[in-house]
């Protein structure tokens, strides 16, 4: 249906006049919009162009899924589907996109235009851009939902003090009872009463593991990070020496790769370490020539993926999903020791550093435990030295140094003699009325040479000024004062 039959039906069926309904509509912030039944653009205020970016010549005969993000397109004709049954489509909330191709969150009313015989010829749509309003939601959501982490949190600090305290007590006095029963009164208990003595004390130790185990898991949701670079490498070789220290007796080689720096909260990669290496020493307990292995490998975008690596018992693949999850272990006590939350803690640890873990492996081939951390700052081995380059431009000149103070003056130099060196002769006795000369006053001689004393000159008539004595030679320049020079 083309625009001028809309327009004039919508002019006609109005008691507004024409012009001061078309000044209505281009005034209005809202973008309201007349469509054909396929989704043709045919009109286009200045709401619906300062909200999509398009000029009227650009959108007026394009299709309204040009206004849709990819994911939205489908709407457009579930909506005139709606409006051709001559239904009303009221607020509804949906994503639309500029031309700059940025999307935004609008609320959409849609409603059929008929023409006089009540006929839908066309659709009238109002959009309104409602991103303040979702922000206030998603603000009052996220405040909402920070509400039940912060209870949530603190019900999980009351169940682990609980935990701590209150269990501990029942799970000593098994223990303690146990153990006392074994050694007191071990024969009269007899075979099966000291194999019921020995495992009510084994379950007791087991559950003490559990609980600082759970215990330790809490802390690690809750601990405050604190990033720096931290020596994967050095934290694995300490790791590595703490667990031969413990049983020497076992033939384990490791293969390290060097210098593998990240930037990570150091307690906690350490947690993680710890239990991914102390897992491939108890899995490769029975193997003769165990190797645990621990490098880098490349890995999509991330800036570092690491892996701990051994040759020991292995996993069956169909149930690597179980492997991070608390408490879920695929070997028996009997087998291997432990109380399944060393890895559970390895995937919280990781993922809170902005990563995740995963798990590789064969039964008896070993397996691989492989880590990514999405830190800002990684280091790797320095590269070789590149070659000089040309020389700087010379530095400024240093300020000059103080000026040291000045020598004392020295004593009167015997006539003649050349006065100390670095200190001022006084004045020379007097002679014929002459100007006082730097040194000791010489006698009027060649010049230069120090001649002996003449003798005093007669006393001239008051007020003439006798003619001036050569200047004697200039003694040696005094030393530089202390705190002197640059």
């Amino acid at each position: 249906m083309a625009q001028g039959q809309i327009s004039s039906t919508l002019s006609a069926t109005s008691t507004i006049p024409a012009q001061l309904y078309a000044a209505l509509i281009s005034s209005s912030d809202d973008a309201i919009i007349l469509k054909s039944l396929d989704g043709v653009i045919l009109t286009w205020n200045q709401g619906a162009m300062r909200m999509y970016g398009y000029t009227p010549d650009e959108a007026i005969g394009q299709p309204m899924t040009r206004l849709c993000p990819p994911d939205r397109v489908g709407e457009i004709t579930d909506i005139l589907a709606k409006v051709r049954s001559g239904e009303r489509i009221s607020h509804y909330e949906t994503m639309r996109q500029r031309k700059d191709g940025t999307t935004f969150p609008v609320s959409v009313s849609v409603s059929p235009v008929n023409d006089e015989y009540g006929a839908t010829i066309g659709a009238a749509s109002i959009a309104r851009d409602i991103t303040e309003q979702s922000q206030t939601r998603v603000a009052a959501a996220l405040a909402s939902q920070r509400r039940d982490i912060d209870m949530a949190d603190r019900n999980l600090t009351s169940f682990t003090y609980s935990v701590s305290h209150d269990l501990r007590s029942p799970l000593r006095a098994l223990a303690g009872y146990s153990s006392v029963l074994l050694e007191e009164y071990g024969d009269a208990l007899g075979d099966d009463g000291r194999g019921y003595a020995e495992r009510i004390e084994a379950a007791s130790t087991q559950m003490s593991a559990l609980i600082d185990d759970l215990l330790n898991l809490s802390r690690i949701t809750r601990a405050a990070m604190h990033l720096q670079t931290v020596d994967l490498s050095a934290e694995i070789e300490d790791i590595a020496g703490q667990l031969h220290r413990q049983e020497p007796g076992r033939d384990v080689h490791f293969r390290i790769q060097r210098l593998v720096r990240v930037r990570a909260d150091p307690a906690l990669i350490r947690t993680v370490l710890q239990n991914l290496v102390e897992n491939a020493w108890k899995f490769t307990s029975h193997r003769a020539g165990a190797l645990i292995e621990f490098g880098t490998t490349p890995m999509g975008d991330a800036p570092v993926c690491c892996y701990v690596r051994d040759n020991g018992a292995g996993f069956d693949p169909l149930y690597v999903s179980k492997l991070f999850q608390p408490f879920r272990r695929l070997h028996t006590t009997g087998e291997f020791p432990g109380t399944g939350i060393g890895l559970a803690s390895v995937r919280q640890i990781i993922e809170r550093h902005g990563g995740h873990a995963w798990a590789e492996g064969k039964v008896g081939e070993g397996a691989a435990i492989y880590f990514t951390l999405n830190a800002d700052d990684i280091h790797r081995p320095a590269g070789p030295a590149g070659p000089a380059g040309p020389p700087g431009p010379p530095g400024p000149a240093g300020t000059a140094g103080q000026v040291g103070p000045a020598g004392q003056t020295g004593p009167t130099g015997e006539i003649g003699e050349v006065g100390e060196i670095g200190e001022t002769g006084e004045a020379g006795e007097v002679g014929e009325t002459g100007e006082t000369g730097v040194g000791a006053a010489g006698e009027t001689g060649e010049t230069g040479a120090v001649g002996p004393a003449g003798p005093a000159g007669a006393v001239g008539p008051a007020g003439q000024a006798g003619p001036a004595g050569a200047a004697g030679e200039a003694g040696p320049a005094g030393e530089t004062g202390p705190g002197g020079g640059r």
